[in-house]
Formats: structure tokens, C-alpha cells, sequence
């Protein structure tokens, strides 16, 4: 009983939602999951086509030849890094 008094908000529901006593249905929660699996990709994707180029052409070329990040391809770059680990 003093478990359930220590759990406020969120993890009330989260706990009624894994034992099947929320409104909530697991077919929902399975849709949602799969569609943010599927947005993680898709902005995975985006953000390696957007920096790769730039890092493959920095690589095997003399220093005179290189080229810095810019701040947009920085952060794209960290994001893309967030994304995958």
C-alpha cells in the first residue's frame, strides 16, 4: 500500500497501462512505438545525407583541402549521433 501512495502521476498509469487496467490499449501503444521508431529512422536518415558527404570528402585529402563543419552540419551531426546511440 505505501507503494502505491509513493507513486504519483505517471507512474501510476504506467503501471496500470503494463497490467491492463488503463483506458489505454496495448494496440495503441504498439502503433505509437512503431511510429516513433520510424521517425528516429527517418531523421537518422536525413541527418547522415545531409553531413556525410561533407565527412567523406574531409577524409584522404591534404589539409589545405579541408573543409570545417558548419554550425548547421555540427548540429545536424549531434543529432545524428543522439539518434543512433
Amino acid at each position: 500500500m505505501f507503494a502505491q501512495a509513493m507513486m504519483l502521476g505517471g507512474g501510476k498509469k504506467i503501471k496500470s497501462v503494463l497490467r491492463g487496467q488503463s483506458e489505454i490499449n496495448q494496440l495503441t501503444i504498439l502503433l505509437l512505438l512503431t511510429l516513433l521508431f520510424v521517425l528516429r529512422a527517418l531523421v537518422v536518415q536525413w541527418a547522415y545525407n545531409k553531413v556525410a558527404p561533407r565527412l567523406i570528402s574531409n577524409l584522404g585529402n591534404p589539409r589545405q583541402q579541408f573543409q570545417p563543419l558548419t554550425f548547421e552540419e555540427a548540429l545536424i551531426f549531434t543529432l545524428l549521433v543522439t539518434f543512433l546511440f
